[in-house]
Protein backbone atom coordinates (compact mmCIF):
# COMPACT_ATOMS: atom_id res chain seq x y z
CA UNK A 1 0.00 0.00 0.00
CA UNK A 2 2.97 2.09 0.85
CA UNK A 3 4.37 1.78 -2.63
CA UNK A 4 0.96 2.44 -4.63
CA UNK A 5 -0.08 5.83 -2.43
CA UNK A 6 4.18 6.79 -2.97
CA UNK A 7 3.54 6.12 -6.48
CA UNK A 8 -0.25 7.65 -6.86
CA UNK A 9 0.87 10.84 -5.09
CA UNK A 10 4.36 11.40 -6.76
CA UNK A 11 2.94 14.82 -7.88
CA UNK A 12 2.80 15.76 -4.54
CA UNK A 13 5.15 13.69 -2.40
CA UNK A 14 8.29 14.44 -5.00
CA UNK A 15 8.25 18.72 -4.17
CA UNK A 16 8.04 17.65 -0.48
CA UNK A 17 11.20 15.30 -0.36
CA UNK A 18 12.95 18.24 -2.97
CA UNK A 19 11.98 21.09 -0.24
CA UNK A 20 12.54 18.89 2.69
CA UNK A 21 15.67 18.52 1.12
CA UNK A 22 16.52 21.90 0.13
CA UNK A 23 15.53 23.10 3.57
CA UNK A 24 18.07 20.51 5.46
CA UNK A 25 21.12 22.08 2.99
CA UNK A 26 19.99 25.91 3.81
CA UNK A 27 19.09 25.47 7.57
CA UNK A 28 23.54 25.74 8.49
CA UNK A 29 22.98 28.98 6.62
CA UNK A 30 19.94 30.57 8.10
CA UNK A 31 21.70 29.50 11.96
CA UNK A 32 24.83 31.28 11.66
CA UNK A 33 22.62 34.63 10.46
CA UNK A 34 20.45 33.91 13.64
CA UNK A 35 23.59 33.86 15.26
CA UNK A 36 24.55 37.34 13.70
CA UNK A 37 21.00 38.60 15.05
CA UNK A 38 19.49 38.27 12.00
CA UNK A 39 15.69 36.87 12.60
CA UNK A 40 14.78 33.84 11.23
CA UNK A 41 11.76 35.34 9.14
CA UNK A 42 14.31 37.64 7.40
CA UNK A 43 17.64 35.12 7.32
CA UNK A 44 15.01 33.03 5.15
CA UNK A 45 13.62 34.63 2.34
CA UNK A 46 17.16 36.52 2.03
CA UNK A 47 19.00 33.34 1.43
CA UNK A 48 15.85 31.80 -0.76
CA UNK A 49 16.47 34.92 -2.76
CA UNK A 50 20.14 35.11 -3.08
CA UNK A 51 19.79 31.67 -4.05
CA UNK A 52 17.02 32.13 -6.74
CA UNK A 53 19.33 34.99 -7.72
CA UNK A 54 22.81 32.99 -8.23
CA UNK A 55 20.60 30.34 -10.41
CA UNK A 56 19.07 32.98 -12.40
CA UNK A 57 22.02 34.54 -13.02
CA UNK A 58 23.97 31.51 -14.26
CA UNK A 59 21.42 30.67 -16.25
CA UNK A 60 21.20 34.06 -17.78
CA UNK A 61 24.71 33.69 -18.47
CA UNK A 62 24.58 30.87 -20.62
CA UNK A 63 21.66 31.57 -22.39
CA UNK A 64 23.27 30.95 -25.31
CA UNK A 65 25.17 28.24 -24.99
CA UNK A 66 21.47 26.61 -23.98
CA UNK A 67 19.80 27.69 -27.00
CA UNK A 68 22.21 26.24 -29.12
CA UNK A 69 22.55 23.27 -27.01
CA UNK A 70 19.07 22.77 -27.44
CA UNK A 71 18.84 23.35 -31.13
CA UNK A 72 21.26 20.71 -31.77
CA UNK A 73 19.97 18.32 -29.32
CA UNK A 74 17.21 16.54 -31.05
CA UNK A 75 18.56 16.70 -34.45
CA UNK A 76 22.02 15.21 -33.21
CA UNK A 77 20.11 12.18 -31.55
CA UNK A 78 18.13 12.00 -34.97
CA UNK A 79 21.45 11.79 -37.06
CA UNK A 80 22.94 8.84 -34.82
CA UNK A 81 19.82 7.26 -35.11
CA UNK A 82 19.79 6.99 -38.70
CA UNK A 83 23.87 6.17 -38.32
CA UNK A 84 22.60 2.91 -35.99
CA UNK A 85 19.74 2.10 -37.72
CA UNK A 86 22.16 2.54 -41.31
CA UNK A 87 24.80 0.35 -39.47
CA UNK A 88 21.96 -2.56 -38.52
CA UNK A 89 20.76 -2.53 -41.54
CA UNK A 90 24.08 -3.48 -43.33
CA UNK A 91 25.13 -6.47 -41.13
CA UNK A 92 23.94 -9.83 -42.05
CA UNK A 93 23.07 -11.19 -38.79
CA UNK A 94 19.63 -12.67 -37.94
CA UNK A 95 18.12 -9.16 -36.96
CA UNK A 96 19.12 -8.06 -40.07
CA UNK A 97 17.59 -10.77 -42.09
CA UNK A 98 14.63 -10.85 -40.20
CA UNK A 99 14.01 -7.09 -40.98
CA UNK A 100 14.36 -7.98 -44.59
CA UNK A 101 12.12 -10.53 -44.08
CA UNK A 102 9.46 -8.31 -42.56
CA UNK A 103 9.95 -5.87 -45.81
CA UNK A 104 9.89 -8.41 -48.29
CA UNK A 105 6.32 -9.69 -47.05
CA UNK A 106 5.62 -6.09 -46.21
CA UNK A 107 6.56 -5.41 -50.33
CA UNK A 108 4.17 -8.04 -51.29
CA UNK A 109 1.38 -7.54 -49.55
CA UNK A 110 1.50 -3.94 -51.04
CA UNK A 111 2.09 -5.33 -54.63
CA UNK A 112 -1.53 -5.26 -55.48
CA UNK A 113 -2.06 -1.73 -54.35
CA UNK A 114 1.05 -0.17 -56.36
CA UNK A 115 -1.21 1.00 -59.27
CA UNK A 116 -4.29 2.52 -59.82
CA UNK A 117 -7.25 1.70 -62.03
CA UNK A 118 -5.92 3.55 -64.76
CA UNK A 119 -2.61 1.98 -65.09
CA UNK A 120 -0.92 5.02 -63.35
CA UNK A 121 2.14 4.12 -60.74
CA UNK A 122 1.07 5.24 -56.99
CA UNK A 123 3.56 7.41 -55.00
CA UNK A 124 3.85 6.75 -51.82
CA UNK A 125 5.09 10.32 -49.79
CA UNK A 126 7.39 9.39 -46.88
CA UNK A 127 6.49 11.70 -43.84
CA UNK A 128 9.96 12.65 -42.19
CA UNK A 129 10.69 10.64 -39.38
CA UNK A 130 11.90 14.05 -36.63
CA UNK A 131 8.82 16.62 -36.80
CA UNK A 132 10.25 19.89 -35.05
CA UNK A 133 6.57 20.67 -34.29
CA UNK A 134 5.80 17.57 -32.46
CA UNK A 135 8.98 17.79 -30.49
CA UNK A 136 8.13 21.86 -29.33
CA UNK A 137 4.97 20.68 -28.60
CA UNK A 138 5.44 17.92 -26.15
CA UNK A 139 8.79 19.77 -25.02
CA UNK A 140 6.21 22.78 -23.90
CA UNK A 141 4.29 19.94 -22.09
CA UNK A 142 7.10 19.03 -20.01
CA UNK A 143 8.41 22.71 -19.24
CA UNK A 144 4.74 24.18 -18.16
CA UNK A 145 4.35 20.88 -15.33
CA UNK A 146 8.22 21.76 -14.52
CA UNK A 147 7.87 25.23 -14.03
CA UNK A 148 4.64 24.49 -12.12
CA UNK A 149 6.77 22.28 -9.81
CA UNK A 150 9.37 24.42 -8.85
CA UNK A 151 7.09 26.89 -7.62
CA UNK A 152 5.60 24.43 -5.40
CA UNK A 153 9.05 23.31 -4.37
CA UNK A 154 10.10 27.56 -3.96
CA UNK A 155 7.30 28.22 -1.96
CA UNK A 156 6.83 25.07 0.44
CA UNK A 157 10.88 25.29 0.79
CA UNK A 158 10.14 29.16 2.13
CA UNK A 159 7.60 27.54 4.40
CA UNK A 160 10.16 25.04 6.04
CA UNK A 161 12.58 27.37 6.25
CA UNK A 162 10.19 29.79 8.46
CA UNK A 163 8.54 27.22 10.38
CA UNK A 164 12.56 26.36 11.55
CA UNK A 165 12.24 22.86 14.21
CA UNK A 166 8.75 23.32 14.82
CA UNK A 167 7.71 20.44 13.08
CA UNK A 168 10.38 17.93 14.98
CA UNK A 169 9.21 19.29 17.86
CA UNK A 170 6.15 18.04 17.35
CA UNK A 171 6.63 14.79 15.77
CA UNK A 172 8.83 14.16 19.10
CA UNK A 173 5.66 14.69 20.87
CA UNK A 174 3.36 12.34 18.74
CA UNK A 175 5.83 9.79 19.49
CA UNK A 176 3.86 8.97 23.05
CA UNK A 177 4.77 9.58 27.02
CA UNK A 178 7.86 7.20 27.04
CA UNK A 179 11.42 9.46 27.29
CA UNK A 180 13.19 6.88 25.61
CA UNK A 181 11.05 7.25 22.90
CA UNK A 182 11.26 10.90 22.84
CA UNK A 183 14.73 11.02 22.91
CA UNK A 184 15.68 8.06 19.91
CA UNK A 185 13.21 10.21 17.49
CA UNK A 186 15.32 13.23 18.63
CA UNK A 187 18.35 11.79 17.72
CA UNK A 188 16.86 10.12 14.57
CA UNK A 189 16.04 13.47 13.20
CA UNK A 190 19.58 14.89 13.92
CA UNK A 191 20.86 12.14 12.33
CA UNK A 192 18.84 12.76 9.45
CA UNK A 193 19.26 16.59 9.77
CA UNK A 194 23.19 16.40 9.44
CA UNK A 195 23.33 13.07 7.25
CA UNK A 196 21.22 14.85 4.28
CA UNK A 197 22.65 18.31 4.83
CA UNK A 198 26.49 17.97 4.74
CA UNK A 199 25.84 15.00 1.57
CA UNK A 200 24.00 17.67 -0.22
CA UNK A 201 27.04 20.20 0.39
CA UNK A 202 29.62 18.03 0.06
CA UNK A 203 27.62 16.62 -3.63
CA UNK A 204 27.01 19.82 -4.54
CA UNK A 205 31.11 20.48 -4.17
CA UNK A 206 31.74 17.04 -6.02
CA UNK A 207 29.66 18.31 -8.43
CA UNK A 208 30.70 21.88 -8.85
CA UNK A 209 34.57 20.22 -9.17
CA UNK A 210 33.18 17.55 -12.27
CA UNK A 211 31.54 19.96 -14.46
CA UNK A 212 34.81 22.28 -14.16
CA UNK A 213 36.68 19.22 -15.30
CA UNK A 214 34.38 18.28 -18.01
CA UNK A 215 34.12 21.64 -19.26
CA UNK A 216 38.00 22.53 -19.55
CA UNK A 217 38.19 18.69 -21.28
CA UNK A 218 35.60 20.18 -24.23
CA UNK A 219 37.61 23.19 -23.92
CA UNK A 220 40.85 21.55 -24.79
CA UNK A 221 39.36 19.70 -27.58
CA UNK A 222 37.69 22.81 -29.18
CA UNK A 223 34.34 20.97 -28.32
CA UNK A 224 31.10 23.28 -28.78
CA UNK A 225 29.02 23.83 -25.60
CA UNK A 226 31.47 23.52 -22.71
CA UNK A 227 29.86 25.32 -20.01
CA UNK A 228 26.54 23.94 -21.08
CA UNK A 229 28.12 20.23 -20.92
CA UNK A 230 29.63 21.17 -17.89
CA UNK A 231 26.67 22.21 -15.92
CA UNK A 232 24.58 19.18 -17.54
CA UNK A 233 27.81 16.70 -16.01
CA UNK A 234 27.92 18.52 -12.94
CA UNK A 235 23.77 17.55 -12.50
CA UNK A 236 23.98 13.94 -14.33
CA UNK A 237 26.95 13.22 -11.66
CA UNK A 238 24.12 13.03 -8.75
CA UNK A 239 22.87 10.26 -10.04
CA UNK A 240 25.83 7.18 -9.31
CA UNK A 241 26.60 4.83 -11.52
CA UNK A 242 23.86 5.85 -14.06
CA UNK A 243 25.07 9.68 -14.18
CA UNK A 244 28.74 9.52 -15.50
CA UNK A 245 27.77 6.79 -17.80
CA UNK A 246 25.32 9.23 -19.66
CA UNK A 247 28.10 11.71 -19.32
CA UNK A 248 30.35 9.10 -20.56
CA UNK A 249 28.55 8.46 -23.82
CA UNK A 250 27.05 11.89 -24.16
CA UNK A 251 31.11 13.45 -24.90
CA UNK A 252 32.14 10.71 -27.18
CA UNK A 253 28.37 11.40 -29.38
CA UNK A 254 28.90 15.05 -29.34
CA UNK A 255 32.75 14.86 -30.46
CA UNK A 256 31.02 12.80 -33.16
CA UNK A 257 28.74 14.93 -34.26
CA UNK A 258 30.82 18.21 -33.75
CA UNK A 259 33.69 16.70 -35.58
CA UNK A 260 33.23 13.39 -37.50
CA UNK A 261 36.60 12.10 -36.07
CA UNK A 262 36.80 8.75 -34.00
CA UNK A 263 40.06 9.69 -32.45
CA UNK A 264 38.20 12.44 -30.53
CA UNK A 265 35.38 10.71 -29.77
CA UNK A 266 37.14 7.98 -28.34
CA UNK A 267 39.68 10.85 -26.03
CA UNK A 268 36.15 12.78 -24.87
CA UNK A 269 34.62 9.92 -24.03
CA UNK A 270 38.31 8.35 -22.02
CA UNK A 271 38.20 12.04 -20.25
CA UNK A 272 35.41 11.51 -18.97
CA UNK A 273 36.11 8.07 -18.22
CA UNK A 274 39.12 8.82 -15.93
CA UNK A 275 36.77 11.98 -14.39
CA UNK A 276 33.94 9.20 -13.33
CA UNK A 277 36.99 6.85 -12.14
CA UNK A 278 38.17 9.38 -9.77
CA UNK A 279 35.30 10.46 -8.73
CA UNK A 280 33.78 7.73 -7.78
CA UNK A 281 36.93 6.35 -6.41
CA UNK A 282 38.87 9.31 -4.75
CA UNK A 283 36.83 12.17 -4.44
CA UNK A 284 33.27 10.66 -3.00
CA UNK A 285 35.12 8.75 -0.50
CA UNK A 286 37.24 11.08 1.04
CA UNK A 287 34.64 13.71 1.10
CA UNK A 288 31.76 12.34 1.97
CA UNK A 289 33.47 9.76 4.59
CA UNK A 290 30.71 8.36 6.45
CA UNK A 291 27.90 10.87 5.23
CA UNK A 292 25.41 8.75 3.58
CA UNK A 293 27.86 5.99 3.42
CA UNK A 294 26.25 2.94 1.41
CA UNK A 295 27.38 -0.21 -0.42
CA UNK A 296 27.15 -0.54 -4.26
CA UNK A 297 24.82 -2.66 -4.88
CA UNK A 298 22.73 -0.20 -1.99
CA UNK A 299 23.01 1.85 -4.32
CA UNK A 300 21.94 0.28 -7.50
CA UNK A 301 19.24 -1.08 -6.12
CA UNK A 302 18.13 2.01 -4.54
CA UNK A 303 18.27 3.75 -7.93
CA UNK A 304 16.46 0.63 -9.44
CA UNK A 305 13.73 1.06 -7.42
CA UNK A 306 13.16 4.75 -7.28
CA UNK A 307 13.93 5.13 -10.39
CA UNK A 308 10.94 2.71 -11.33
CA UNK A 309 8.64 4.63 -8.65
CA UNK A 310 9.25 7.90 -9.61
CA UNK A 311 11.30 8.14 -12.86
CA UNK A 312 14.20 10.52 -13.57
CA UNK A 313 13.29 12.28 -9.83
CA UNK A 314 13.10 8.77 -8.37
CA UNK A 315 17.06 8.67 -9.71
CA UNK A 316 18.18 12.25 -8.21
CA UNK A 317 16.51 11.42 -5.10
CA UNK A 318 17.60 7.84 -4.42
CA UNK A 319 20.97 8.27 -2.54
CA UNK A 320 19.18 11.15 -0.03
CA UNK A 321 15.72 8.77 0.18
CA UNK A 322 18.11 5.93 1.10
CA UNK A 323 20.56 7.64 3.30
CA UNK A 324 17.41 9.10 5.74
CA UNK A 325 16.25 5.55 5.66
CA UNK A 326 19.61 3.80 6.67
CA UNK A 327 19.52 6.88 9.51
CA UNK A 328 16.56 6.06 10.78
CA UNK A 329 17.56 1.68 11.14
CA UNK A 330 20.33 2.47 12.53
CA UNK A 331 18.76 3.44 15.57
CA UNK A 332 16.00 1.43 15.92
CA UNK A 333 16.83 -1.74 16.95
CA UNK A 334 14.36 -4.23 15.30
CA UNK A 335 16.08 -2.61 11.81
CA UNK A 336 19.78 -2.73 12.80
CA UNK A 337 19.84 -5.53 10.33
CA UNK A 338 18.39 -3.76 7.60
CA UNK A 339 21.15 -0.61 8.07
CA UNK A 340 23.93 -3.43 8.43
CA UNK A 341 22.35 -4.47 4.37
CA UNK A 342 22.75 -0.71 3.41
CA UNK A 343 26.09 0.05 5.12
CA UNK A 344 29.41 -0.14 3.60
Amino acid sequence: MLIVVLWWAQTVVIPVVISLLLSYALEPTIARLQMLRIPRALGAPLVLIVLLCATGAGIYGLRGQAEAFAYRLPEGAHTIAQVVRSKTARTSGPWARMQQAAKELENAAGTRQTRSADGVQAVRIEEPTFRWSEWIWQGSHGLFAFVTQLVVVICLTYYLMIAGDAFKRKLVRLVGPSLSDKKVTLQILSEIDSQIGRFIWVRAGINAIVGFAVWLTFRLLGLEDAAVSGVLSGFLFTIPLVGPAVVIFGAAAAAVLQTGSIGVAMTAGGICAAIAAVEGNLLSPWLLGKVGRMNAVAVFVSLLFWGWLWGAWGLVLAVPITAAIKAVCERVDDWNGFAELLSH
